[in-house]
């Protein structure tokens, strides 16, 4: 196009310069006036406490023990000793090495020595409430090899009204049989008699169970 150069011999005239004042505050400018930054560098006043950029660089100031981000990088204040949740008793438990998973077990074992009765009676009561999974384990542990003995057992919903939950079930002697309810009720007991009241019966019992 005429009279418009593509190349321009005369850089200066390529530049912008800035001449002029706003009203009551100068635009400070070098002596060929350009737009001057001065030495101190640029400032932004913040908010208390908030972001700051001075000529050593960008600084925020976090609350106390939270966010803090410094000169070697961003720092996570936690908690001392990291995250607790507190679970119920032997329940779940997390910790700052990792997660763990607490779970709790009940093991009562007695021993019934040398009974005779034929008729029956009831054993201790066990409150099943709250534990998930359990069993009775009944071990007869007789001196005589011909001691036998009668046992099963019993489920309640108040601890005074009792159903039979498995059928009986005849143990001899060195031998062991387990008792797993198909019914969950609050309340458990074993009900067991010795077979012949001259064959005094040894019975070690076990409730075990899972929380």
């Amino acid at each position: 196009m005429p009279n418009f150069k593509i190349f321009q011999e005369n850089p200066d005239r390529v530049r912008v310069k800035v001449f002029g004042t706003n009203d009551a505050v100068a635009m400070e400018t070098d002596a060929q006036g350009r737009l001057s930054i001065t030495a101190t560098g640029l400032s932004i006043t913040p908010p208390a406490d908030g972001l700051s950029i001075t000529a050593t660089g960008l600084s925020i100031t976090p609350p106390a023990g939270g966010l803090s981000i410094t000169s070697t990088g961003l720092a996570i204040t936690p908690p001392a000793d990291g995250l607790s949740i507190t679970p119920p008793v032997a329940g779940l438990l997390i910790t700052s090495p990792g997660l763990a998973v607490a779970t709790g077990t009940t093991d009562v074992s007695y021993q019934r020595v040398n009974f005779t009765d034929t008729a029956g009676s009831a054993d201790v009561t066990h409150e099943a409430l709250g534990v998930r999974m359990w069993t009775f384990g009944v071990v007869n542990d007789s001196l005589a090899e011909n001691a036998q003995a009668e046992v099963k057992m019993q489920v309640s919903p108040d601890g005074e009204t009792w159903q039979d939950e498995v059928s009986t079930v005849t143990i001899s002697q060195n031998s062991l049989a387990t008792f797993v309810p198909g019914i969950f009720l609050k309340y458990a007991r074993l009900f067991y008699k010795a077979v012949d009241a001259a064959s005094p019966v040894t019975l070690n019992i076990y409730f075990q169970g899972q929380l």
